[in-house]
């Protein structure tokens, strides 16, 4: 089993404990206890890679970054910002790193040279969630509004026009406090944003991308609402497990599970527009009354609560009973963030050790010692859009050293041994696989490489989307069976 971490943000700083065992691994503190230049008491306080992270300050425009290693406290940069932040994230892996503004605002950076690549106005209050999903960005701000926004579009340098959303959802009546994307694609149509609010909701949307048909240039985007779940409080956080069956909600009155499939089985598949669900909600009895953050563990199985100014707790999902409570002296100012991802290889990820139940080779028979980084790929960040660094000799003054390994022959054989399995061919696909023809360059060139793999990318999503449609179909006649059953069993 890959271990897992799980950062918190608090006031003091951004501490980073072993998910299953409790155990602390990091911290990303100013060494001297105070949280004047380090604090992330902020709900997206705080974006986290597997080398670095990224505190910004709720009291003042200041950003410190750590290096993710053990024993490590001390910020390696601390700069200023060109305004308040109040959410950030870290996209692709790291290579951008998005931020909200209390003025509206959104930012883009590139840490690794420290450009700042596009700011525009998105919301009419603060920027309040951000979420992203291949290549589009989400935000939610304190007008009640929910923007998506593709980020080639937003950065396109060459427009002197200020981006327009691709969709913006407006059914919320108070200020959006967390923001969910599925898996899937939501460029490919498939994935479901979720958004929480003060006004007692979460709603689920299904948002619809397609080209204009005026036939101009671009991407044009719908949006619907498939179900909201109302609550008896303000929701604080939400959090969705993968296969997207169960909502977990944090609200000032206590932490709520909502299985979709039972309570709205009809907008859980998209049946249904704007259902509204204000039971079955199924109550965490131990918890807090005051939840202010919550995640899920990779699997679903775990649930990791932050109530206002007590513990953190980590529940069994299935029995709804708290597991473990993290008492560490660092947590006692509360939590405000909480995040779960794959440790990585410093902090005893993946073959850091042995994998349980899995036979490791010989060559890796022997211990192998978790390294320690030494170096970063983040700089100052620019407070000025188009304005240089001012420190072009050490700008890469510390970047992270990884050698690439040349993936052509092996991208090669998996496409070989991928087309002949593939469930439609290009007969099948008639009109499409002509359409597909006619755009294919006429070398042999890398575009060529491209084409192909877009077509493959192509007939992988109508498979995903017929295989996903197909559980949702055999699932919910399982459920309808047991259900109908159970009745019949009643005297």
């Amino acid at each position: 089993m890959f271990t897992e971490i799980l950062a918190v943000g608090t006031p003091g700083g951004v501490h980073v404990f072993d998910l299953r065992r409790g155990t602390r691994l990091a911290g990303a503190t100013n060494g001297g206890g105070s949280s004047s230049s380090v604090g992330a008491a902020r709900h997206q306080g705080f974006a986290i890679t597997d080398t670095w992270v990224a505190a910004v300050n709720a009291a003042k425009p200041v950003c410190a970054v750590h290096m993710l290693n053990r024993g490590d406290t001390a910020p390696r940069l601390t700069f200023p910002l060109p305004e308040e932040i109040t959410c950030v994230l870290a996209l692709d892996g790291g290579r951008l790193l998005a931020a909200g503004a209390q003025s509206g605002r959104v930012l883009v950076w590139a840490p690794a040279s420290g450009r700042l690549l596009r700011a525009w106005d998105a919301h009419y209050g603060a920027v309040t969630a951000l979420a992203s999903s291949g290549g589009v960005l989400v935000t939610g701000g304190a007008d009640a509004a929910v923007h998506v926004w593709a980020l080639a579009q937003a950065l396109d340098a060459a427009s002197d026009l200020p981006p327009s959303p691709l969709a913006t959802m407006a059914e919320h009546t108070l200020p959006i406090t967390a923001l969910h994307v599925g898996a899937a694609p939501l460029l490919a149509g498939r994935a479901r944003v979720y958004s929480a609010s003060g006004d007692h909701t979460v709603k689920q949307w299904r948002v619809s991308v397609a080209r204009p048909e005026d036939g101009t240039s671009g991407l044009a985007a719908r949006a619907e609402v498939l179900a909201t779940l109302l609550y008896p409080a303000a929701v604080r956080d939400v959090a969705v497990d993968a296969p997207e069956t169960r909502v977990f909600a944090a609200t000032a009155a206590g932490l709520f599970m909502t299985p979709l499939y039972a309570a709205a089985p009809l907008a859980a598949r998209g049946g249904v527009a704007d259902a509204v669900v204000g039971d079955g909600h199924v109550a965490f009895p131990a918890a807090e009354a005051d939840i202010v953050a919550i995640t899920l563990s990779l699997d679903a199985t775990l649930l990791v609560s932050a109530a206002a100014g007590a513990a953190v707790r980590v529940w069994d999902t299935a029995s709804r009973q708290c597991l473990r409570t993290l008492a560490d002296k660092t947590l006692a100012a509360g939590a405000s963030q909480l995040v779960v991802r794959l440790a990585p290889l410093q902090l005893g990820g993946p073959r850091a050790a042995a994998s349980a139940g899995l036979q490791r080779p010989p060559v890796l028979a022997e211990a192998v010692v978790a390294p320690k980084l030494s170096a970063i790929s983040f700089v100052p960040l620019q407070r000025i859009a188009g304005a240089g660094t001012g420190a072009s000799a050490t700008a890469f003054e510390a970047p992270v050293r990884v050698r690439l390994a040349d993936t052509t022959a092996a991208a090669a054989h998996f496409d070989r041994s991928l087309a002949p399995a593939l469930p439609y061919s290009d007969a099948a696909l008639g009109s499409e696989a002509a359409l597909l023809a006619a755009l294919r360059p006429a070398n042999g060139s890398s575009e060529q490489r491209v084409a192909d793999l877009l077509a493959q990318v192509e007939r992988l999503q109508r498979h995903y989307a017929r295989t996903r449609c197909l559980n949702d179909e055999l699932y919910q006649g399982a459920v309808s069976e047991w259900l109908s059953t159970r009745q019949q069993r009643k005297p």
